[in-house]
């Protein structure tokens, strides 16, 4: 999870939903962000008011497995592994039959690396990851989305197991490519380079005249390696609801919007919030030849001190807050995705949020 977009409110004793707090005499968990003071009333018209209200990095996930560890094992060499990219997705886009897909702004997609080597070896640090076709390297934005749990982060590869290499790709991608396109990813602790062959087809779409904003670019943004992820029944009620965002349509560099999410419940029943949700609000704004692009998230708790449910065929306003980059310049587009998390949840309801600086 990237760094927290927000800053953290004065430590009170109040227990917040979606805090994970002990009991009489339990012992707190140093991992997670104190709560912070917030009445538990509606503002005037009923809407549940922002609280700025970070979350612990994993605090809405399941219990991670058990990590791999062997304190004797060597930086992976290029020549030892496997690589290949099979598939690209766009967040939010479900991808079934008549449901209406949306133009990405971005795709997201898992380079799966194979140890076919005879030892067992770790991957730890920052992976530079070129795109290339058979004439050579793309003239697209390179970029790292790290951050500070992921630059810690060893993942160790037994032979004949993987690792995994998240990779953010941005349109507008209107680059000329010959033939099919590959990774060149760079590893880690002078591991070499690692050619990685995609076979999936999608790109992102280029969305506009070249000639009219010559200055926008597509970037690939790569993370870290992590052990592949591994399938929990997922079975959370909060999965029925249905979220969507009041536009907003422009907004000054620097400043703090409000926004409003309405969480609906389509069902007959009520849907509670206890224990608390949080949700995850991700930055994006496309980058050009002199910009970088904006591509980060935060994890927050939801504020839902005032109500403990969604009712039945019910609607829940709730207030939020998000930071606009100083660097998003005039004209700029700043889109927000938010999106309802809690342990569970394999799809959170989510909705997009598209600004224009001012």
């Amino acid at each position: 999870m990237a760094r927290h977009l927000l800053w953290l409110l004065p430590i009170v004793a109040l227990a917040a939903c979606g805090s994970r707090a002990g009991g009489a005499g339990a012992p707190s968990s140093p991992a997670l962000p104190p709560t912070v003071s917030a009445p538990a009333t509606l503002l005037p018209d009923g809407t549940v008011p922002w609280v700025d209200e970070p979350a612990g990095e994993r605090e809405f996930s399941l219990p991670p497995p058990a990590r791999r560890v062997d304190p004797n094992a060597k930086p992976c060499l290029a020549g030892d592994l496997r690589g290949e990219l099979t598939q690209w997705t766009a967040p939010g886009n479900s991808g079934e039959p008549g449901v209406p897909q949306r133009e990405p702004p971005k795709l997201i997609g898992y380079a799966r690396v194979a140890n076919t080597g005879q030892q067992t070896c770790r991957l730890h640090g920052e992976v530079d990851t070129r795109l290339r076709d058979r004439t050579g390297e793309l003239k697209i934005g390179y970029s790292r989305n790290v951050n500070d749990e992921a630059e810690q982060r060893v993942t160790i590869v037994p032979p004949g197991e993987s690792a995994d290499l998240r990779l953010d790709w941005s349109a507008p991608f209107c680059a000329p490519h010959d033939g099919s396109l590959e990774l060149e990813i760079t590893l880690p602790e002078n591991g070499g380079k690692l050619r990685a062959p995609i076979t999936a087809t999608s790109v992102p779409p280029c969305g506009r005249p070249s000639e009219t904003h010559p200055e926008i670019t597509s970037f690939l943004a790569s993370s870290v390696f992590d052990e592949p992820s591994r399938e929990t029944a997922m079975d959370s009620p909060l999965a029925a609801l249905t979220a969507t965002i009041e536009p907003v349509p422009t907004a000054k560099p620097g400043d703090l919007v409000t926004f409003h999410v309405r969480l609906t419940n389509p069902t007959a029943a009520a849907i509670p919030l206890d224990p608390g949700p949080g949700y995850l609000q991700e930055r994006f704004s496309q980058g050009t030849a002199e910009l970088r692009a904006i591509n980060d998230s935060g994890l927050y708790r939801l504020n839902c001190r005032p109500v403990r449910s969604i009712p039945a065929h019910g609607t829940i306003r709730f207030a939020m807050g998000v930071h606009i980059p100083t660097e998003l310049t005039a004209d700029r587009a700043l889109t927000v995705t938010w999106r309802l998390t809690a342990p569970k949840l394999a799809s959170g309801p989510w909705a997009n949020l598209t600004l224009t600086a001012a």
